[in-house]
């Protein structure tokens, strides 16, 4: 498989985890979570690091060489490729207010950091 397309495949199940795990809870005649906030927000960061586990052990695990500059790659292209998902998902089709979503652009650092790291440690 072509790595582009595997990368954009990893970070699409990186970002669909979480959001199918969300059906789970949420209540769409409040268009809300049905539990608190609190653990709606927990329950989204289990399962999106879940989400980031599978996708990272798969792009990753057969990299040797220019370590550093795949996992800067791959950090950056799931940040906007995530970004870009949930502007399609959540704001276009299910209507969040922007306000409501830029906490999001800030959350989404946290793959593209991870990323980042693990093309350290892997050099």
């Amino acid at each position: 498989m072509d790595k582009y397309l595997k990368r954009i495949l990893l970070g699409l199940i990186a970002w669909a985890i979480p959001f199918f795990a969300s059906f789970f809870v949420w209540n769409p005649q409040i268009n809300g979570p049905a539990i608190d906030v609190a653990w709606f927000y927990a329950l989204m960061s289990v399962t999106g690091a879940i989400g980031f586990a599978i996708a990272a052990y798969y792009q990753f695990r057969d990299i040797k060489k220019d370590t550093i500059k795949e996992g800067w790659i791959t950090g950056i292209i799931w940040y906007f490729e995530l970004i870009l998902l949930d502007l399609t998902v959540l704001v276009g089709i299910l209507g969040m207010t922007m306000t409501s979503y830029y906490h999001l652009l800030l959350t989404y650092l946290t793959p593209l950091i991870l990323c980042i790291t693990i093309g350290y440690i892997k050099k």
